[in-house]
């Protein structure tokens, strides 16, 4: 009996992390109006002048359709954002997280896509891909991308220093571009299913040796 509460423990674990791995971003699929040089609610502009726009309104102006590449529809629905950048010039936009436990690691999950822009002699056409920064300093980047018309599913993954952190989302390099990203989610990183089957095991044994000792 020993053993099976013991697995029934290892059990309950699983379900209390797949509990709390809900997303702790405010409006992470990025819903809000149209807009030129604005970003949706729960979300503040650092840097440049990034847009709300879906697949029939570029940089955010109603009825514009210069895209490089016609997007597909985002796998989140409704609007995203699109970021560029160019030599000299960065568009940077996040929030604050909080409820953070500090010591915990984290995922940050998006959708990407490289759409582009172009009209007459402006294009933004270049490959690049999105960098994520925790309190300003970069965690990683995603795979870099050309253009395209498909959305790219990516990840990394942080460990909280503090129980509020600032993520923002821009662009990698100053390679002429225009990116979109959607579906921002941060969640408490889960163990592999591996690392759950040993901790059932550990539990077990422990179980068994504390039957054997009391017997």
């Amino acid at each position: 009996m020993s053993a099976l509460r013991h697995i029934a423990l290892a059990a309950l674990l699983v379900a209390s992390s797949a509990h709390a791995a809900s997303s702790i971003v405010v409006n992470g699929s990025l819903t809000d109006d149209i807009a030129n040089n604005g970003v949706p609610s729960g979300w503040t502009i650092f840097d440049g002048s990034p847009d709300v726009m879906d697949a029939l309104n570029n940089v955010g102006v109603e009825g514009l359709l210069n895209f490089g590449a016609s997007p597909a529809a985002s796998p989140d629905g409704g609007t995203w954002v699109g970021i560029g950048s160019d030599v000299g010039y960065v568009e940077r936009f996040g929030q604050t997280l909080s409820g953070l436990t500090i010591g915990q690691r984290y995922t940050v999950s998006w959708s990407a896509g490289n759409f582009g822009y172009s009209l007459g002699s402006t294009s933004y056409l270049g490959s690049n891909a999105i960098d994520v920064l925790i309190d300003g300093a970069s965690i990683g980047t995603g795979a870099t991308l050309a253009l395209g018309s498909a959305w790219s599913s990516q990840s990394l993954t942080f460990a909280a220093t503090s129980a509020s952190q600032l993520i923002s989302f821009k662009l990698a390099t100053s390679n002429k571009a225009y990116l979109s990203i959607d579906g921002i989610s941060v969640t408490a990183a889960v163990p592999e299913p591996g690392t759950w089957l040993m901790m059932a095991m550990g539990l077990c044994a422990v179980g068994m040796v504390r039957a054997r000792r009391s017997a």
